[in-house]
């Protein structure tokens, strides 16, 4: 655990503390403001499509993005840094106004960024952070407290006993924010004498079965110092799930993700997944096209927060979050028609 945390902090902590290069691409010459009878376009950049998750940010945004008067162009990089790079230029040949962009690699997202700042196009960054770019604005949920609300409920239904940490990949700027609000529960000093870290691990790319194959090797040869596992997403959380069945010990490890996918509240009302981080994808996406309203008319941006990202200190427009547990689930991603009734309850008898 000590060099997994040094290398951590060395990355992160100074950043936390402050929340209150380039391939060659064709630039065109900075784009015109959009005139009355031409509806502006947006570039919506997207890491994946992998995860439920994501396929809902690109359903809603397409949907809410119409409805608010902009055209958009959507491209899935598929994890891989280079095509989002060569996506955004294409996108910025094609015209776009404005760029909207969740980042595969926090850090190589860079090169895009300056491409569009060279056409004079605003960036926002969804989500996850573009770190060292100097984003116009930074648009997403309150990370640290995903992390911190993951780890206070696995603290308060396993207050005593050994854990293991999937933290999600590493070049995502958003699994260092997690992790720090892992650890500031962790950390604390009446859980530091009962919990002990047996095991952690980043996961490349958000790998599913990456963490199948990390958690199911912990398990082959320390099972019994097993007690919880925090899972960086639900798709972690599935493979830690999935692993722990494997190993016949269904019931005996509890495990607690973030993202409210439909197949994580379906495992919380079957009771194996302890609970989720709802993180509404609604208010997400309207955030961000206000945001591009205003960044389109030249606007000041009205925000509570900034966040470094390593070189400047960038607006930051924070959205809360929910935990999500069988007592309340009722109440919060079915109230709120993120899921259906009868979708998370589908194979239960009630």
């Amino acid at each position: 655990m000590d060099s997994f945390v040094k290398n951590f902090y060395k990355g992160f902590l100074a950043a936390l503390a402050s929340i209150m290069l380039f391939t060659a691409c064709t630039t065109p010459e900075p784009t015109e403001n959009p005139g009355s009878d031409k509806k502006a376009v947006i570039g919506f950049s997207m890491a994946t499509l992998k995860e439920d998750r994501w396929l809902q940010d690109r359903d809603i945004f397409i949907a809410k993005a119409k409805q608010a008067g902009f055209d958009v162009i959507v491209k899935n990089a598929n994890n891989d840094s280079q095509l989002q790079y060569e996506q955004v230029c294409d996108m910025i040949e094609k015209g776009i106004d404005i760029l909207v962009i969740a980042p595969h690699d926090s850090t190589d997202a860079a090169r895009a960024v300056n491409v569009a700042k060279k056409a004079g196009i605003p960036v926002v960054s969804y989500d996850r952070l573009v770190r060292d770019a100097n984003v116009d604005v930074y648009v997403s949920f309150d990370n640290v407290k995903v992390g911190r609300i993951e780890a206070e409920e696995l603290v308060k239904e396993v207050p005593q006993g050994g854990y293991i940490i999937l933290a999600g990949a590493k070049n995502d700027n958003n699994s260092q924010m997690f992790y720090a609000g892992y650890m500031s529960v962790l950390s604390r000093p009446e859980v530091r004498k009962n919990v002990k870290i047996v095991a952690e691990t980043w996961v490349e790319d958000w790998r599913r079965e990456e963490a199948f194959d990390f958690v199911s090797q912990i398990l082959k040869d320390n099972a019994e110092n097993v007690q919880g596992i925090i899972a960086g997403n639900d798709s972690l959380a599935w493979g830690a799930i999935d692993a722990i069945s494997v190993a016949r010990l269904t019931g005996k490890i509890k495990v607690v993700g973030h993202d409210a996918d439909l197949a994580a509240c379906q495992r919380i009302v079957e009771g194996t997944q302890l609970s989720t981080v709802y993180k509404p994808i609604r208010n997400l996406v309207e955030e961000t096209l206000n945001i591009c309203k205003t960044l389109l008319e030249k606007k000041p941006v009205q925000h509570g927060y900034t966040i470094n990202d390593g070189t400047y200190d960038v607006p930051y427009i924070m959205i809360d979050v929910v935990s999500v547990t069988k007592d309340n689930i009722d109440d919060t991603v079915i109230k709120d028609g993120f899921h259906l009734r009868e979708d998370v309850y589908r194979g239960i008898k009630e």
